[in-house]
């Protein structure tokens, strides 16, 4: 519920124990009259951040949220979409009652919003996670001709990943036959970046911590355009 130092919403945020970047970008795209309130999962276990994930969130409701937001890209894996279906549901279970955000979902809410048709996908690991994600969104009804990844080993190196890396995995998928740019991968901290990106591909950039946070205002009523993070953040409405 609002409060205090939140007099137009309280945001719970549930990211990995590492991302240190995740907490200063949404502090970055916060407008006035919002509190964040940020609980963190293990993913040392890469094979059940899931799991991770479910067992935090009850933590959260303490903070009296407005909306709760789970910040990882679960589509970096072998995941379709009844797992989603069913990971939402355990998600809302736990969230008792109050409005959830996964990152998933707003990653393909901004998609649709957008109006992309051709996406091509940058991850920031294995090429393995972005194949992944290339078939939970065509399974979505999008077309998906190119997808890269940054290599990078280790998640805990991500955080060192600049960006200047990352444009250069954008060119490797920047053809002629995609209109939209998409990045997974919350550690991959690319916000600021975002309207630069944008201007030197010529294309809106769906990035994955700014899709959510947008998504996660917009469903709880904060409908302010956010300049200074690209198209997608200009948008007040959804297109679900």
């Amino acid at each position: 519920m609002p409060d205090r130092f939140g007099p137009r919403g309280v945001v719970a945020v549930v990211i990995p124990v590492q991302n240190s970047n995740m907490q200063p970008e949404y502090e970055l795209m916060r407008p006035e009259g919002i509190s964040h309130q940020m609980y963190r999962f293990d993913i040392s276990d890469h094979g059940k951040v899931p799991e991770a994930v479910l067992r935090v969130v009850p933590d959260t409701l303490l903070c009296w949220p407005d909306v709760i937001i789970g910040g990882n890209s679960l589509e970096m894996r072998d995941w379709s979409d009844a797992q989603q279906v069913a990971y939402r549901a355990a998600f809302e279970e736990r969230a008792n009652g109050v409005p959830v955000v996964l990152a998933t979902d707003a990653t393909v809410a901004a998609l649709k919003t957008i109006g992309a048709k051709r996406v091509g996908v940058l991850s920031p690991m294995s090429s393995e996670h972005s194949k992944g994600a290339k078939n939970y969104y065509e399974a979505q009804g999008f077309e998906m001709p190119h997808d890269t990844s940054l290599m990078v080993r280790k998640s805990e190196d991500i955080i060192n990943m600049t960006a200047d890396d990352a444009i250069a995995a954008f060119e490797r998928i920047d053809m002629d036959d995609v209109d939209t740019l998409l990045h997974i991968g919350g550690a991959l901290g690319i916000v600021s970046h975002i309207e630069a990106i944008e201007t030197r591909f010529g294309k809106p950039l769906v990035s994955v911590n700014a899709a959510t946070y947008w998504y996660a205002l917009r469903k709880i009523g904060v409908n302010d355009p956010m300049p200074g993070f690209g198209q997608l953040l200009a948008h007040t409405d959804v297109a679900e």
